[in-house]
């Protein structure tokens, strides 16, 4: 399946889907460092500067149109000012304008668990008077070994019609026995990077990793600014890859399941 991505950053999330086994049509991002990194990883696709110049009925049609849009507003850690024409976060209505014109099949959301205090309902009002479904899930680096916790919320939409009628049936992505069927690293010693790291003790991670420290601080190197500000934008990539691949196996079931009833 192709993927149109919006908020691209340096593709921290588009890699985990990558590694799904998707494949990028196009991406979206305003910063100049994180375009440069997109070109390099992802040589030769087109690369839009901004969401609020992107017409969706000019883009390459996609199978999935992914993205987070800006947290500061409906974060727990700022002023939570919310989703409105006047913030940052506000550029949920942009996506939502590119949803209504492309018309995927799957839409992917990723933002902060803030926003189900701050805005949930904006989003979700919007995604059902587009006609889209919706589930979601926070999932956290560190199930999937990481030494940080890193919670992210991840919203998947799709069509009313898709699949079968029966909300227990095929339709659903989040499904017990599908978030059972991965090995979650919550306990103890997690494998991540190859280095082994015990998370219910600090100071084991900086054992287990004797590299230089970052420090808010100057070093002289401006592009590690621009680096620190891309990895704190982004999400680990392995929570987009197992994301990734239950949109698989959902659009796998669904189309299974509509040969059958024709």
């Amino acid at each position: 399946m192709k993927v149109g991505s919006l908020f691209s950053g340096v593709g921290l999330t588009d890699f985990g889907l990558e590694l799904a086994g998707f494949e990028h049509a196009w991406f979206c991002e305003i910063e100049p460092y994180a375009r440069d990194i997109l070109s390099k990883r992802w040589p030769g696709r087109t690369i839009y500067k901004d969401i609020k110049e992107l017409d969706g009925n000019e883009v390459e049609k996609v199978d999935l149109l992914s993205g987070g849009f800006p947290c500061q507003d409906v974060s727990c850690g700022g002023k939570r000012k919310g989703i409105t024409k006047e913030t940052r976060s506000g550029l949920w209505y942009e996506y939502a304008r590119i949803i209504r014109q492309v018309r995927p099949r799957y839409v992917l959301i990723e933002n902060v668990p803030g926003l189900r205090s701050k805005g949930f309902e904006i989003v979700l009002k919007e995604l059902a008077e587009i006609g889209y479904d919706a589930e979601w899930i926070v999932l956290s680096a560190a199930q999937f070994g990481a030494p940080h916790l890193r919670e992210r919320l991840f919203i998947v939409a799709y069509p009313h019609s898709a699949g079968d009628d029966d909300p227990t049936g095929p339709r659903r992505l989040f499904t017990e026995e599908r978030i059972n069927g991965i090995d979650f690293q919550l306990d103890s010693e997690a494998s991540w990077n190859n280095l082994r790291v015990n998370r219910a003790s600090p100071e084991s991670i900086c054992k287990a990793y004797p590299g230089p420290q970052i420090h808010r601080m100057d070093d002289g190197h401006t592009d590690w600014l621009d680096r620190l500000k891309a990895l704190g934008n982004g999400i680990t990539p392995q929570q987009a890859y197992f994301v990734g691949s239950l949109i698989q196996d959902h659009s796998f079931n669904v189309l299974n399941l509509l040969n059958k009833k024709t």
